[in-house]
């Protein structure tokens, strides 16, 4: 996990430790050892040693590939997996094309450590500018037909404030409305934190706890915006607790089969079915 990450949760654990620690006795103890046993833990590098730009789906097909604009966190740049193959960005993509019989187009602006106002601030204003040498190409989002954003695990991790997440949401949710306006969008909520890293266990389940905050703030603002909202938590974690093969080797970002689920759980709100509806030979 890169510095800053540990840093962020590292002062958010302390400040949790101080409160909770004066309720429940040793609580603050624990906190602290789990501190140190996360601090030895080995993560992968920050990025995967490739970019998502592709397109999938049958060759040959009458239409123009579908453009698929994604943006977020770590997840969204491919960490986890040795191939853009087995990307997230590239298994929605799969997905979606398989669903609608058409081509995609995938490109992710997502990288490690992104929180929403980064994608705010930095990956969606990248999008809206040209494209190539000297940005002779139009930019790619006015002209996406899908927009994926997957974001709010850093700010669970790191406890960026309530009010703070819920208003850059809504400007990026608004933002990418107006940048993107003929454009599909749903928004992945904040994925489930326990059962990775097992061996600190106690911080996983409190890093749960808010993000179970920032996930309802999600679907609200996804609600109020108009855009469909993937819950992870609810529909990819019971697929997922029931395999020993989702998680890469740093336990904690998904494999290619954890990218796999979550893929189809987005694919499904997109096509308007919140239950994220499991495939066969998933």
């Amino acid at each position: 996990m890169p510095t800053a990450i540990l840093v962020g949760m590292s002062r958010w654990l302390r400040g949790s430790a101080r409160v909770l620690g004066g309720l429940l006795g040793g609580f603050a103890g624990v906190v602290a050892i789990q501190m140190m046993r996360l601090r030895r833990l080995e993560f992968l590098p920050a990025h995967p040693g490739f970019y998502v730009d592709r397109v999938v789906g049958r060759d040959g097909a009458e239409h123009e590939p579908l453009r698929m604009v994604v943006f977020g966190d770590s997840t969204t740049a491919g960490v986890g997996v040795d191939r853009a193959e087995d990307a997230l960005p590239t298994r929605l993509a799969e997905a979606v094309a398989l669903d609608r019989g058409r081509r995609v187009h995938v490109i992710s602006y997502g990288w490690t450590g992104a929180r929403v106002a980064d994608v705010l601030r930095d990956q969606l204003p990248r999008a809206l500018r040209g494209v190539g040498e000297g940005g002779r190409r139009p930019p790619i989002l006015p002209r996406a037909d899908l927009v994926v954003i997957v974001i709010g695990a850093n700010d669970a991790t790191r406890r960026t404030r309530l009010r703070r997440f819920r208003r850059d949401l809504r400007s990026l949710l608004a933002e990418m409305r107006d940048g993107a306006p003929q454009a599909e969008v749903v928004l992945a909520g904040v994925p489930v934190f326990r059962g990775a890293l097992r061996q600190v266990e106690p911080l996983m389940v409190l890093t749960d706890q808010y993000g179970r905050l920032l996930r309802r703030a999600q679907r609200e603002e996804a609600r109020a915006a108009g855009v469909a909202f993937a819950d992870l938590a609810r529909d990819a974690t019971p697929r997922m607790r029931l395999r020993r093969d989702v998680l890469s080797t740093d336990n904690f970002h998904p494999s290619a089969v954890g990218y796999q689920i979550w893929a189809e759980v987005i694919a499904a709100a997109l096509a308007g079915d919140e239950g994220g509806v499991e495939r066969a030979g998933a």
